[in-house]
């Protein structure tokens, strides 16, 4: 077997957390065992993660009651929430040139990654931005940071 997933290989679920692994990513591959050991989801029992905590009852009402109206538009728009309150934005170099549409998108990043953080204060004439949302001209945050967003 070479160092691929064979598409064909069984799924299989950890003996230690349950996780759905294939066959093929068993942690001693010369041997076919029925019962195989994996590393890449809990390291063979030595990670432990807690289970979640219950949701304050605003969050969990907006994550999922799917008949409520709110909710459906806070899960739809919930990455421009999220990158509301972010103080930097992600920027890097992307090469799209290996997504020719068939599998999943892969991000592939030329050269080095980085943050876009700007000044503290903006440029005449342009809107507030990243960090400039929280400290310049306060009394109008909340629509600074409203026009920042496009709205599909």
């Amino acid at each position: 077997m070479s160092g691929y997933l064979d598409i064909g290989d069984p799924i299989m679920l950890c003996n230690q957390c349950q996780t759905m692994m294939w066959y093929g990513e068993r942690m001693l591959k010369h041997r076919h065992g029925t019962n195989p050991k994996f590393r890449l989801c809990c390291g063979n029992g030595k990670v432990q993660l807690p289970l979640l905590q219950t949701p304050p009852s605003l969050l969990q009402y907006l994550l999922f009651d799917n008949h409520s109206i709110d909710s459906r538009k806070f899960q739809q728009n919930i990455r421009i929430y999220n990158m509301m309150f972010a103080f930097t934005s992600p920027g890097a170099k992307l090469d799209n040139s290996i997504n020719d549409g068939r599998g999943p998108p892969t991000i592939r990043i030329q050269g080095q990654p980085y943050h876009r953080i700007e000044s503290l204060l903006p440029m005449p004439i342009k809107q507030p931005k990243f960090t400039q949302l929280y400290i310049y001209d306060i009394e109008h945050e909340i629509q600074n940071r409203l026009q920042t967003v496009k709205y599909v």
